[in-house]
């Protein structure tokens, strides 16, 4: 694999590193545990106000009434 190496002598391409590949990966990884917490956290925002709707049409609001208070 290699990189982009600009200076003010030239562009060059030049080999990474086995320190610099070793990064990369660990930085994939970290993004796609990233990605998956966000994920979870979004699912979970979602069921609580679902669940908080059914809540307050449990209470006898209406819809229309449950779409004002969001």
């Amino acid at each position: 694999m290699k990189k982009l190496l600009v200076t003010p002598e030239g562009t060059f391409k030049i080999e990474f590193t086995a320190e610099e590949i070793a990064q990369r990966e660990q930085d994939a990884i970290q993004s796609e545990a990233d990605k998956v917490v966000k994920e979870q956290k979004i699912a979970q925002e979602k069921a609580r106000k679902e669940s908080a709707i059914a809540k307050l049409k449990a209470l006898g609001l209406t819809e229309e009434e449950v779409k004002s208070i969001l």
